[in-house]
């Protein structure tokens, strides 16, 4: 059976949860997984079922093979707006309780000033994951080519993503995918790719 990149669905959530918490386990934990009965992967699974928003199924691409999901990855572009946000904010507060919505937005907060978002020209991928039985089958690749393809629909010039200065795999991986390295800030490496 041929591996197919698509859209996800809600029902995809108990397979791409634990791919996009694999992408950045100990950043996304720290965010989200403080709260025993709260955890990461719950609010990642809630997220995702939701749709809208940073974590939901609309904003991702995953790769199977019949009803096996293999890798997962997003995108954000400049153009998503304020709909985006406030989809990725209604994910949190509907999961978490008010307090542990302030304390997990401010928890984001303090990451998220060390990430630059994309620019006009950019489109800026991120939670790309592959299913450990798909490692070195392609399935990174074909989700790299897939988010090509989409900045050059949304006429982007440039790829980018951050990844964190302590994941060698990831480093590793997009380096072989011809991404170049655009700076360090505060444990974060940018890298960028011509569209």
């Amino acid at each position: 059976m041929e591996i197919k990149i698509r859209q996800g669905i809600a029902s995809d959530a108990a397979q791409t949860t634990p791919l996009i918490l694999n992408a950045a386990q100990s950043l996304l934990t720290s965010i989200f997984g403080h709260n025993k009965n709260k955890t990461a992967d719950g609010y990642l699974a809630h997220a995702w079922e939701l749709g809208g928003g940073q974590y939901g199924f609309k904003n991702h691409w995953v790769a199977s093979k019949g009803s096996e999901v293999l890798g997962v990855v997003t995108s954000w572009h400049s153009k998503l707006g304020a709909a985006f946000d406030r989809a990725t904010l209604d994910s949190i507060t509907s999961y978490f309780t008010l307090d542990e919505a302030m304390t997990v937005l401010m928890r984001n907060q303090t990451v998220a000033v060390n990430l630059t978002p994309p620019t006009t020209s950019e489109l800026m991928i991120g939670h790309l994951s592959v299913a450990e039985s798909a490692k070195r089958s392609g399935v990174g690749s074909r989700l790299i080519d897939t988010m090509h393809e989409r900045a050059d629909k949304l006429k982007k010039r440039k790829l980018v993503l951050d990844v964190e200065v302590s994941n060698i795999p990831a480093i590793r991986f997009y380096q072989h995918h011809n991404f170049q390295e655009e700076s360090i800030n505060k444990g974060f490496i940018r890298f960028a790719k011509p569209v």
